[in-house]
């Protein structure tokens, strides 16, 4: 550890000190986790990227599916960007029956044809792949074999005896979710996709609650400290946890485009966010990892070998937050 900076406080009425081992809810920073799962099966052997998504799942291929490859799947260009049929938040928390869902839908468009965001169902899809060749459920995968491993700091489904632990998350006073294209066939797409089930949708914090926090939500419900966070990359970019040749193969572009709901420019490796045209890595073009609404952004530059976390309480807009590539600016400075 090079750096570890903690300020303010971790509830909205300033009577909790942020400390250094603070878990707050990291949205779609879980992503970035999960997809370190996927990366270790790759290594291994255990998984082809090349080969189609039915080689491990074969009821996937329904509703003209079957020639969707594992890369498409994990790059966010498999059109399945929300399910079809309207979820409640408690069905979502049953990965086996949303990941089923998702296999009997048909893609929104030719697969491979468009990148698109998949908030949620990115989470669900990565982590049936997971249970259908090792055999374990994503949670208890993660905790052998990452975070147990490294260690870190991270919980997929946090235990009650965590809880005191735990950090509130709340929205600026005029956040949003971002929409840079502003146009009723964008917003109305972008509610389906936020809010199917709801999450960041609504008035209310779901987040910020105990359902949330032991729900285990694949594609946005995990709790971690900053630390934990970092550290996992750390452990990824230093070869702790896969080979040089494997960081090579998962930061290979697979998919670019602009986001149909947000406008968002959007690109990806294996189930990694890379560099993108706004920067959201800061200064250095071999960053990677994942983000999250609100402000959060966890990844590491691997030309530099250097792994990095930030997770503040205030969501704000993206677009009109800087916070992070501020702190990367001068990060990269230092490097």
């Amino acid at each position: 550890m090079v750096v570890d900076l903690q300020a303010g406080h971790r509830d909205p009425e300033g009577a909790e000190p942020m400390t250094t081992d603070t878990l707050m809810p990291i949205f779609s920073g879980t992503k970035g986790i999960v997809a370190t799962g996927v990366a270790l099966l790759v290594d291994s052997g255990a998984i082809d990227p090349e080969a189609p998504v039915v080689r491990y799942w074969p009821e996937f291929g329904a509703a003209g599916k079957q020639g969707v490859l594992v890369r498409q799947l994990l790059s966010h260009s498999a059109g399945l960007p929300y399910p079809a049929k309207p979820v409640t938040r408690e069905e979502s928390m049953d990965n086996r029956a949303m990941a089923g869902q998702l296999a009997a839908q048909p893609p929104l468009w030719p697969v491979g044809m468009t990148t698109a965001y998949h908030a949620l169902t990115f989470g669900w899809l990565a982590a049936e792949l997971i249970r259908r060749v090792d055999g374990r459920e994503v949670g208890e995968y993660l905790r052998a074999e990452i975070t147990e491993w490294v260690p870190a700091d991270f919980w997929l489904g946090l235990p009650e005896s965590e809880w005191p632990r735990t950090g509130r998350r709340w929205r600026a006073a005029d956040y949003q979710v971002a929409n840079r294209l502003n146009t009723p066939e964008a917003l109305a797409y972008r509610d389906k996709v936020y809010g199917n089930p709801p999450t960041l949708l609504g008035e209310d914090a779901p987040w910020s609650t105990p359902a949330w926090w032991t729900s285990g939500t694949l594609g946005g419900g995990a709790m971690a400290s900053s630390l934990g966070m970092a550290a996992v990359y750390s452990a990824l970019v230093t070869g702790k946890l896969v080979s040089g040749r494997m960081i090579d193969r998962i930061r290979r572009e697979e998919s670019r485009g602009t986001d149909p709901g947000t406008g968002r420019p959007l690109a990806f490796g294996l189930g990694y966010e890379l560099q993108d045209s706004i920067e959201t890595y800061g200064p250095e073009a071999t960053g990677f990892g994942h983000s999250r609404a609100g402000g959060s952004l966890f990844g590491c530059w691997p030309r530099l070998g250097v792994a990095f976390a930030f997770s503040p309480c205030l969501i704000r807009t993206e677009g009109f937050d800087n916070r992070s590539h501020r702190l990367l600016t001068a990060l990269h400075t230092c490097s």
